[in-house]
Protein backbone atom coordinates (compact mmCIF):
# COMPACT_ATOMS: atom_id res chain seq x y z
CA UNK A 1 0.00 0.00 0.00
CA UNK A 2 2.79 2.76 1.04
CA UNK A 3 4.21 1.45 -2.03
CA UNK A 4 1.61 2.37 -4.78
CA UNK A 5 1.21 5.55 -2.61
CA UNK A 6 4.63 6.54 -3.46
CA UNK A 7 4.85 5.37 -7.10
CA UNK A 8 1.83 7.43 -7.70
CA UNK A 9 3.13 10.17 -6.12
CA UNK A 10 6.39 10.08 -8.17
CA UNK A 11 3.98 9.51 -11.40
CA UNK A 12 1.78 12.62 -10.51
CA UNK A 13 5.43 14.98 -9.53
CA UNK A 14 6.75 13.69 -13.06
CA UNK A 15 3.83 14.14 -15.21
CA UNK A 16 3.84 17.76 -13.59
CA UNK A 17 7.43 18.64 -14.06
CA UNK A 18 8.73 17.15 -17.05
CA UNK A 19 6.47 19.33 -19.50
CA UNK A 20 7.68 22.55 -17.47
CA UNK A 21 10.72 21.84 -18.03
CA UNK A 22 10.82 20.50 -21.36
CA UNK A 23 8.74 24.48 -22.23
CA UNK A 24 11.73 25.98 -20.05
CA UNK A 25 14.57 24.45 -22.00
CA UNK A 26 12.74 25.43 -25.73
CA UNK A 27 12.79 28.86 -24.05
CA UNK A 28 15.75 28.90 -23.46
CA UNK A 29 16.96 27.46 -26.69
CA UNK A 30 15.58 30.42 -28.42
CA UNK A 31 17.51 33.37 -26.99
CA UNK A 32 20.63 33.76 -28.54
CA UNK A 33 23.76 35.93 -27.95
CA UNK A 34 24.17 38.55 -29.92
CA UNK A 35 27.78 38.61 -28.76
CA UNK A 36 28.08 35.01 -30.78
CA UNK A 37 26.45 36.20 -33.58
CA UNK A 38 23.16 34.36 -32.83
CA UNK A 39 20.35 37.15 -32.92
CA UNK A 40 18.03 35.48 -34.99
CA UNK A 41 15.16 35.03 -32.07
CA UNK A 42 16.23 38.06 -30.03
CA UNK A 43 13.30 40.06 -28.90
CA UNK A 44 14.85 43.90 -29.66
CA UNK A 45 13.05 46.33 -27.20
CA UNK A 46 13.18 49.48 -29.02
CA UNK A 47 14.47 51.12 -32.30
CA UNK A 48 18.21 51.89 -32.55
CA UNK A 49 18.75 55.33 -33.08
CA UNK A 50 22.17 55.27 -35.92
CA UNK A 51 23.23 58.80 -35.17
CA UNK A 52 22.55 58.44 -31.60
CA UNK A 53 23.76 55.31 -30.63
CA UNK A 54 25.55 53.74 -33.26
CA UNK A 55 28.02 56.02 -34.43
CA UNK A 56 29.31 57.34 -31.26
CA UNK A 57 30.47 53.89 -30.69
CA UNK A 58 32.10 53.76 -34.60
CA UNK A 59 33.49 57.26 -33.33
CA UNK A 60 35.23 55.93 -30.02
CA UNK A 61 36.34 52.54 -30.91
CA UNK A 62 36.95 52.04 -34.74
CA UNK A 63 37.48 55.51 -36.84
CA UNK A 64 40.67 55.92 -35.37
CA UNK A 65 42.04 53.19 -37.92
CA UNK A 66 39.02 52.86 -40.37
CA UNK A 67 38.63 56.09 -41.95
CA UNK A 68 38.39 56.93 -45.41
CA UNK A 69 41.89 58.14 -46.81
CA UNK A 70 43.25 61.29 -45.29
CA UNK A 71 46.06 63.40 -45.75
CA UNK A 72 47.94 63.87 -42.15
CA UNK A 73 49.63 67.66 -40.94
CA UNK A 74 53.02 66.32 -42.31
CA UNK A 75 51.72 65.61 -45.68
CA UNK A 76 51.81 61.66 -44.89
CA UNK A 77 48.76 59.65 -46.42
CA UNK A 78 46.75 57.36 -43.80
CA UNK A 79 44.95 54.54 -45.43
CA UNK A 80 42.22 52.66 -43.67
CA UNK A 81 43.41 49.58 -41.82
CA UNK A 82 42.72 46.64 -43.73
CA UNK A 83 40.89 48.72 -46.24
CA UNK A 84 37.82 49.05 -43.74
CA UNK A 85 35.97 52.20 -43.70
CA UNK A 86 33.50 53.65 -40.74
CA UNK A 87 33.31 57.08 -41.76
CA UNK A 88 30.52 56.85 -44.59
CA UNK A 89 27.62 54.92 -45.10
CA UNK A 90 28.27 54.07 -48.80
CA UNK A 91 31.88 52.37 -47.86
CA UNK A 92 29.88 50.67 -44.58
CA UNK A 93 27.99 49.16 -46.92
CA UNK A 94 30.47 48.27 -50.12
CA UNK A 95 33.64 47.21 -48.10
CA UNK A 96 36.20 45.58 -49.92
CA UNK A 97 36.70 43.31 -47.22
CA UNK A 98 33.52 41.34 -47.58
CA UNK A 99 29.92 42.47 -45.78
CA UNK A 100 30.63 44.66 -43.26
CA UNK A 101 26.77 45.11 -42.28
CA UNK A 102 24.20 43.06 -43.81
CA UNK A 103 20.81 44.32 -43.10
CA UNK A 104 18.66 42.47 -40.99
CA UNK A 105 21.63 39.64 -40.60
CA UNK A 106 23.99 40.85 -37.74
CA UNK A 107 24.65 36.87 -37.74
CA UNK A 108 26.03 37.40 -41.49
CA UNK A 109 27.63 40.77 -40.56
CA UNK A 110 31.49 41.26 -40.87
CA UNK A 111 31.21 43.79 -38.01
CA UNK A 112 29.60 41.90 -35.67
CA UNK A 113 31.36 38.84 -36.36
CA UNK A 114 35.25 40.74 -35.25
CA UNK A 115 33.95 42.96 -32.48
CA UNK A 116 33.07 39.26 -30.57
CA UNK A 117 35.55 36.87 -31.05
CA UNK A 118 37.82 36.43 -27.80
CA UNK A 119 39.74 39.37 -26.59
CA UNK A 120 43.20 36.68 -27.58
CA UNK A 121 42.13 36.02 -30.87
CA UNK A 122 44.29 37.79 -33.26
CA UNK A 123 41.60 39.26 -35.57
CA UNK A 124 39.17 40.96 -33.07
CA UNK A 125 38.54 44.49 -33.37
CA UNK A 126 39.61 46.77 -31.70
CA UNK A 127 43.07 44.76 -31.42
CA UNK A 128 44.33 44.32 -27.65
CA UNK A 129 46.78 47.37 -28.61
CA UNK A 130 44.02 49.61 -29.15
CA UNK A 131 42.25 49.05 -25.95
CA UNK A 132 39.68 46.33 -24.28
CA UNK A 133 36.53 44.56 -26.38
CA UNK A 134 33.49 46.21 -27.13
CA UNK A 135 31.24 46.17 -23.87
CA UNK A 136 28.91 43.63 -24.32
CA UNK A 137 26.18 46.25 -24.07
CA UNK A 138 27.63 47.89 -27.18
CA UNK A 139 27.89 44.27 -29.14
CA UNK A 140 24.38 44.43 -28.76
CA UNK A 141 22.96 47.46 -29.77
CA UNK A 142 24.83 47.38 -32.97
CA UNK A 143 23.25 43.83 -33.59
CA UNK A 144 20.36 44.81 -32.83
CA UNK A 145 20.66 47.94 -34.90
CA UNK A 146 21.51 45.80 -37.89
CA UNK A 147 19.17 43.36 -37.14
CA UNK A 148 16.10 46.25 -37.54
CA UNK A 149 17.81 47.12 -41.09
CA UNK A 150 20.73 48.94 -40.25
CA UNK A 151 19.23 52.02 -40.84
CA UNK A 152 21.65 55.36 -41.22
CA UNK A 153 18.99 58.11 -41.19
CA UNK A 154 19.95 61.05 -42.70
CA UNK A 155 23.85 60.26 -42.23
CA UNK A 156 25.71 59.36 -45.18
CA UNK A 157 29.18 60.55 -43.03
CA UNK A 158 32.38 62.15 -44.91
CA UNK A 159 33.25 60.49 -48.25
CA UNK A 160 36.66 62.18 -47.90
CA UNK A 161 37.62 61.83 -44.23
CA UNK A 162 37.20 65.16 -43.58
CA UNK A 163 35.17 66.47 -40.05
CA UNK A 164 32.19 68.40 -41.01
CA UNK A 165 33.41 71.93 -41.01
CA UNK A 166 37.00 71.21 -42.83
CA UNK A 167 37.32 71.73 -46.66
CA UNK A 168 38.94 68.50 -48.45
CA UNK A 169 41.53 68.89 -50.25
CA UNK A 170 43.06 68.54 -53.32
CA UNK A 171 46.13 67.51 -55.33
CA UNK A 172 45.35 70.39 -57.83
CA UNK A 173 47.66 73.22 -57.21
CA UNK A 174 45.43 76.34 -55.42
CA UNK A 175 43.59 78.75 -57.79
CA UNK A 176 44.50 82.15 -58.15
CA UNK A 177 41.79 85.08 -57.73
CA UNK A 178 43.94 87.69 -59.73
CA UNK A 179 42.37 86.07 -63.09
CA UNK A 180 44.46 84.87 -65.89
CA UNK A 181 47.91 85.95 -66.53
CA UNK A 182 49.28 88.39 -68.80
CA UNK A 183 49.84 87.31 -72.17
CA UNK A 184 48.07 83.92 -71.88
Amino acid sequence: MIMNRFIALILTTTTLLVPAALFAQSKGDKAKDPAKGDTANTPVAEKVDFQKQIWPILEKRCIECHSAPVTDASGKAKKPKGGVIFNNKADMLTSKKGKLVVAKKSADSMMIHSISLPADDEDRMPPAKKGDPLAKEDIKLLADWIDQGANFGEWTGKKDGKKDGEKPTSDAPPKSDKGPAKGV
